[in-house]
């Protein structure tokens, strides 16, 4: 039988272990089943990339696959193929991590100069100037693109042959504009204009409008 402290002393020492076991318990939940919802939305973005993965390589193993070497790249914006962003490279990356658990070869072309593009980003396939040796049958690019819209981001992805632009794979996603999705899909113009209106909003912060003083 459970016997309940009586003196003041005693009851004093069991309501500040249960305060104490109150406080930890939270921490606790949060460290094992995070419910913050941005972590949420990015783990969601997390799957919908793999459900991008799912479509396009639902019919492995295909014949017309065969020996093909996926070669991925930052998807980019539908209106203006010469931008991306951090959200278009981050669907890139992922595709590498998804066709590899899929058992399908992914090269890392950055790394032996497979592509290369003018303009300075060679991570970017929809620009006009792409170029691949000639005879690479292996090849097989990962490209998209991306459409911001109010409520919603819509993106398509295809895999297409380096040698004839044959489509071999498509998919398709439709994102919701959560708060991570917004911020990852500013151009990198945008991000760089953005940066720059705060590096001179911390400079005229600290220095003011006027010249500080010169004191000899």
């Amino acid at each position: 039988m459970l016997h309940m402290p009586t003196s003041p002393s005693a009851c004093r020492r069991v309501c500040l272990l249960l305060l104490l076991l109150a406080t930890l318990l939270p921490a606790c939940t949060r460290a094992t089943a995070p419910t913050d919802p941005e972590y949420i939305d990015a783990v969601e973005l997390k799957l919908k990339c793999r459900e991008l993965a799912d479509q396009m390589l639902a019919t492995v193993p295909n014949d017309a696959l065969k020996g093909v070497v996926a070669l991925p790249t930052s998807f980019v914006e539908q209106g203006n193929r010469n931008m991306s962003s951090p959200l278009g490279r981050l669907i890139s990356e992922a595709l590498i991590y998804e066709f590899n658990q899929r058992g399908f070869p992914v090269r890392e072309y950055r790394l032996a100069g497979k592509v290369s593009v003018t303009g300075g980003r060679d991570d970017l396939a929809f620009l006009n100037n792409v170029s691949i040796p000639v005879g690479q049958k292996w090849a097989a690019l990962i490209v998209g693109t991306y459409y911001v819209d109010k409520d919603a981001t819509f993106v398509n992805a295809r895999l297409v042959r380096a040698t004839d632009g044959l489509v071999l794979r498509t998919g398709q996603l439709v994102l919701p504009n959560t708060g991570i999705v917004q911020r990852m899909s500013q151009s990198d113009a945008q991000v760089a204009s953005r940066q720059a209106a705060a590096s001179k909003s911390r400079k005229y912060g600290q220095n003011g409008y006027y010249p500080p003083l010169y004191t000899p």
